[in-house]
């Protein structure tokens, strides 16, 4: 038997600061300052925010937590000007992460398995996995695929970033940043990454609404990979940026059942 290991950081840990995707700024009115942000993203981001102040008195107790839905703008702290002073000072400092920190996984949903009905594929690694699914990664899951075997969606959502230009992939460290992927936001606001995917072989785009069992691409052997295989993960965005995977149930054709390193299992 053939096996097949993979070490996958987990996607999207930090949005980078210089992105342009979220925006903080300013606005000054009669007697206050506020401060807004703006979300470009078709995802929800956690803000964390912080200010230095000189006569201002900040309406909320600093640093502050925020989530700004996709694709929209709130405003995240009111400041008041102290005393009636007009001279006043202030310096914000904040950094943004992928994902609602409130987000709470829908524990009672059973997952399909991420693979066409009546087709059968072995769990190579699952959770616990001694070689790489410690720590973030602990409830991943690897499936033993031929390159070129169609994904499917595992749960319902929306497709919130992808990757599939990459042609590299080995049992390197350096191979790490060279994995295609689909990552599905879902309704509960968790996420889902399939990874290692063959070039060109993703079959959706960002933004599209994806139903639960729909094609979304094709394994590969791309980035940090000893073999073609397709990386399963249920993540979801914890503070100070970065995910925690989730254990979750699929629906067999045997049932309900959590997987199991070294068997194999059949799509319902």
């Amino acid at each position: 038997m053939k096996i097949f290991w993979s070490i996958l950081f987990l996607l999207a840990a930090f949005i980078s600061q210089d992105d342009g995707t979220v925006e903080i700024y300013q606005v000054e009115e009669d007697d206050r300052i506020e401060l807004h942000g703006k979300n470009k993203n078709i995802y929800p981001v956690t803000v964390e925010l912080d200010a230095d102040t000189k006569n201002l008195k900040p309406d909320r107790k600093l640093p502050l937590l925020e989530v700004i839905s996709p694709e929209s703008e709130k405003m995240l702290l009111s400041l008041d000007f102290l005393n009636g002073q007009k001279t006043w000072n202030l310096k914000t400092k904040y950094r943004y992460y992928m994902g609602d920190i409130n987000a709470r996984h829908n524990d009672a949903y059973s997952y399909h398995l991420p693979f066409e009905s009546g087709s059968s594929f072995l769990v190579m690694q699952g959770y616990g996995g001694e070689f790489s699914h410690k720590g973030e990664l602990q409830y991943a899951m690897d499936f033993d695929m031929p390159e070129g075997t169609p994904v499917h969606a595992a749960r319902a959502g929306t497709v919130v970033k992808l990757e599939e230009k990459n042609a590299k992939g080995g049992p390197r460290k350096e191979m790490m940043d060279f994995a295609n992927y689909v990552t599905i936001m879902h309704g509960d606001g968790t996420f889902a990454d399939y990874s290692h995917l063959k070039k060109g072989g993703v079959a959706v785009e960002v933004g599209q609404r994806v139903q639960t069992g729909q094609l979304i691409g094709y394994s590969g052997n791309t980035g940090f990979s000893t073999g073609p295989h397709l990386h399963f993960i249920v993540k979801k965005v914890k503070r100070g940026g970065g995910f925690i995977s989730i254990p979750v149930k699929f629906v067999t054709v045997n049932g309900i059942e959590l997987l199991e390193a070294g068997q194999r299992y059949t799509g319902y």
